[in-house]
């Protein structure tokens, strides 16, 4: 009997044409990622009838649960999941606003999430079998951005059934390839001023997903997964070489944050894909520095997003430039 490897293992993702249901007309993606936990669980209840014993009696099935986590290192490739996890997407030809021929601008904001197939694939058992897990919805999705090495990103996922298939739902998806940023490549500024002290960086984006739509049809399924308001937190580590951010915090004063990862110069064209990620209207959180020995203070400040007032009508956008035409 063979064991499958999870070197040889592939995820696969797409947009669903109706919540729950298996896409039939197959355009799927490969999903590159470094770990998952997406699975069905159910849990057994026990009964509390009194008999004449000490044996239990027989359990019964409980609700169906579907959900898990997918890790991933950002690169330019998933577009996908930043319209999956945001809701809103628009893309128009970079040629309409000055890019190169056959590149594009895609932009993503906060809006209405739409739901999806994940497929798991374990080849290597004797008889191949795919895991299918339909009307998934992104409940987070966390970003978290150091001085060095890659953006490590976990997108949390709420899901309604689990489907296991003797072949794939698509025999050849699309693979775009993974192309990883790394701190090195990464800008950061608030308020317009470069943060040049900053050491770390981490955002999440909550849907706050309601996961408790169960009906008596028979299924245990969830029959539905709204969305509820979205929130956007996160915080910035610095060292503590003046008061300015903690100042900011103090006096409530609204800012605005932007994350700018490129790839060569940024233009779109292969090689050279950039992603702004802009969080337009901020309040820090006062937190004031701690003295814990003799070693550099760094000073940490929470920070919640929203929309006000600003121009992107969102309280997170991304903006991606790259050769990809289409993030659907």
């Amino acid at each position: 009997m063979a064991q499958q490897q999870g070197s040889n293992t592939k995820l696969l993702y797409q947009s669903e044409p109706i919540f729950k249901q298996v896409p039939v007309n197959a355009d799927a993606m490969v999903l590159p990622f470094t770990s998952e936990s997406l699975k069905k669980s159910r849990n057994l209840i026990s009964s509390k009838t009194i008999r004449s014993g000490r044996n239990p009696q027989m359990p019964v099935r409980g609700n169906v649960e579907v959900g898990g986590d997918i890790s991933f290192e950002m690169s330019h490739q998933y577009g996908k999941m930043l319209h999956l996890a945001l809701g809103s997407y628009v893309a128009v030809s970079g040629e309409s606003v000055g890019m190169a021929a056959g590149t594009a601008k895609h932009t993503f904001k906060i809006g209405t999430l739409p739901s999806f197939t994940v497929e798991k694939q374990f080849p290597d058992l004797d008889t191949a079998k795919y895991f299918q897990y339909s009307g998934c919805r992104v409940n987070s999705l966390k970003v978290d951005i150091k001085s060095e090495g890659f953006i490590e990103c976990s997108a949390s996922l709420m899901g309604a059934r689990e489907t296991i298939a003797n072949s794939s739902f698509d025999a050849a998806p699309v693979d775009l390839g993974h192309t990883p940023f790394d701190g090195f490549e990464v800008a950061l500024t608030d308020g317009g001023a470069v943060l040049a002290n900053c050491t770390e960086i981490s955002f999440t984006v909550e849907n706050n997903l309601d996961g408790s739509n169960y009906v008596i049809d028979g299924t245990g399924e969830r029959l539905a997964i709204p969305t509820g308001v979205a929130k956007v937190t996160g915080s910035v580590t610095a060292l503590f070489e003046n008061s300015t951010l903690y100042e900011k915090a103090v006096n409530n004063t609204e800012s605005v944050i932007t994350i700018v990862l490129t790839l060569g110069t940024g233009v779109g064209t292969a090689g050279n894909e950039k992603l702004t990620i802009t969080i337009p209207e901020v309040i820090y959180q006062p937190d004031a520095p701690a003295i814990s020995g003799p070693e550099g203070i760094k000073i940490t400040l929470p920070f919640e997003a929203y929309y006000d007032n600003n121009a992107n009508a969102t309280a997170l956008m991304a903006e991606l430039l790259s050769t990809t035409l289409f993030y659907g």
